[in-house]
């Protein structure tokens, strides 16, 4: 026995000693940026969202490839039953939770439940300020609960609840909203588990339909990621050695976050390191952040700005006189050439000056925005005149922005899905024409995208009141309307982010 025992341990050393041999040979001797390669939810950044789920996919998936299931109160003696299907409703598809809750037997929930990670594996939810749902609901009271390896017993969950209306409604639950069910330890939002959505407590029959299910952030937008780039950015996954497209990348220029655009690496700090990724001696001042990696060993590097994951730093190396190396994924990155970038305008109208500015500056890739009036026949006009409704003006935002960075479309697409183009005149309490949604195009393409845009949303059954008109001069408005949400701190009271395209 004892021979057999020293036989096997023989061999398995013997193996591991040649897949270490094997795993030196692919990935060379050089430390790579990062060993985690979690599956990515699907990241919708052009939004301030990270879509958990949308339920376009087949078989109850998300796009992690994870199931749904449905649980009841009788993994712990409940009584409640029910199901869980996704289903088409109203011309989409969405998850649909029906059932029986029962408080029998200290029972009382049904829900749906969604993994954030492959077993054993968590979502870290720092760059987050919570959870954002659409759902139509039957005038119950309903929740979401998340899950995190603090909650080990069927019974314990970080718990938020939300009422319904009977009537899509769009539902933001921030994450200091949730309380703890029969956990001592506040919600760690570094190691997200699951996340499920429950009828709850009381005896009642339960139907709840959700369109999607998203992480919300608050501050600037960001831009959209590939699953590829998600897997790096988001989930500090790596890229193969030296086939990063600015490995061998020497232009003048700046190097940017993927995904906020934040400057990070003048060229001139990047220097032949031979080991596989970009690497610079230095950064751009207060861009790069330091932190101890999950391994114990490494320091990870990430964007100042957004909490990007861009790779490792190693110091001791003596590569250059700074004796520092920023070891950095490609695709965590854009680069800038040197030179001023080509801009471009648009204009949009949808309401209250206010709330389209706030949408339109967070879209990277706009370098400014100005909130004034156009459209009507008086010159140089004051807010107390447009507000009398008659001067013919829309309050109005004109955006400048990098043609590289972003495009027309999708401005244009951001203007619809920020505000009520079906109403006329008015949106929300702000009632005259001086608040009608309209685009005002500055030439044939604006004017071409704005149209297909229309058609398209009135295939989708919306009865657009969008005006299309050739844009006028445009008047800025009085420096207190200027940047008005960001100074006061505040935020839209009818201009939220929906999903329509």
């Amino acid at each position: 026995m004892r021979a057999n025992t020293y036989f096997h341990a023989v061999r398995f050393a013997v193996v591991m000693v040649l897949f270490s041999a094997a795993i030196l040979v692919a990935w060379g001797q050089q430390p790579r940026p990062s060993d985690t390669e979690t599956p990515a939810v699907r990241a919708t950044h052009a939004s301030p969202l990270l879509v958990i789920d949308d339920f376009s996919a087949a078989r109850h998936r998300s796009p992690l490839g994870l199931k749904w299931a449905f649980l009841t109160d009788r993994i712990s003696g409940g009584t409640s039953k029910g199901k869980m299907q996704v289903e088409q409703h109203e011309g989409q598809k969405v998850l649909h939770l029906t059932g029986s809750v029962s408080q029998a037997k200290n029972g009382g929930f049904i829900q749906a439940r969604l993994p954030l990670g492959p077993r054993g594996q968590t979502f870290d939810a720092r760059g987050y300020a919570g959870l954002q749902l659409r759902v139509k609901g039957d005038g119950q009271v309903y929740s979401v609960r998340l899950r995190t390896p603090e909650t080990r017993f069927p019974w314990q969950h970080y718990e938020a609840t939300f009422p319904t209306t009977g009537q899509w409604q769009d539902v933001t639950l921030p994450f200091a909203k949730f309380t703890s069910g029969s956990v001592n330890r506040p919600l760690d939002k570094r190691s997200l588990r699951s996340v499920s959505v429950t009828a709850i407590k009381e005896e009642t029959q339960a139907s709840l339909y959700v369109d999607n299910i998203a992480f919300y952030r608050e501050g600037p937008m960001y831009n959209k990621l590939t699953p590829e780039e998600a897997r790096v950015i988001l989930h500090k996954g790596t890229e193969r050695p030296f086939t990063g497209k600015y490995d061998g990348h020497f232009e003048e220029g700046v190097y940017t976050c993927k995904q906020c655009d934040a400057k990070l690496f003048e060229s001139s700090s990047k220097f032949k390191s031979h080991c596989g990724w970009p690497s610079f001696d230095d950064q751009i001042p207060g861009a790069v952040e330091w932190q101890p990696d999950a391994d114990g060993m490494r320091t990870e590097i990430i964007c100042a700005s957004c909490g990007g994951h861009l790779g490792h730093v190693f110091q001791g190396e003596r590569l250059t006189p700074k004796n520092t190396r920023y070891c950095v994924n490609s695709i965590s990155m854009n680069f800038i050439p040197a030179g001023k970038p080509k801009t471009e305008r648009a204009i949009f109208a949808s309401g209250c000056f206010w709330g389209t500015e706030y949408h339109l500056q967070r879209v990277p890739g706009a370098i400014s925005t100005a909130v004034g009036y156009t459209g009507g026949h008086v010159d140089n006009p004051t807010y107390k005149q447009v507000c009398t409704d008659r001067t013919g003006h829309a309050e109005a935002v004109e955006v400048v922005y990098d043609p590289t960075k972003t495009s027309y479309e999708k401005l244009a697409r951001l203007f619809f899905e920020t505000h009520d183009f079906t109403q006329l005149n008015r949106q929300g309490p702000d009632i005259g024409r001086q608040y009608r949604s309209g685009i005002f195009y500055l030439n044939d393409e604006q004017k071409e995208v704005a149209e297909r845009l229309v058609k398209t949303l009135r295939q989708k059954g919306y009865d657009v009141k969008t005006e299309i008109t050739a844009a006028g001069k445009f008047w800025p408005a009085e420096n207190y309307h200027q940047d008005y949400y960001n100074k006061t701190g505040k935020t839209p009271y009818c201009h939220i982010y929906r999903r329509i395209f």
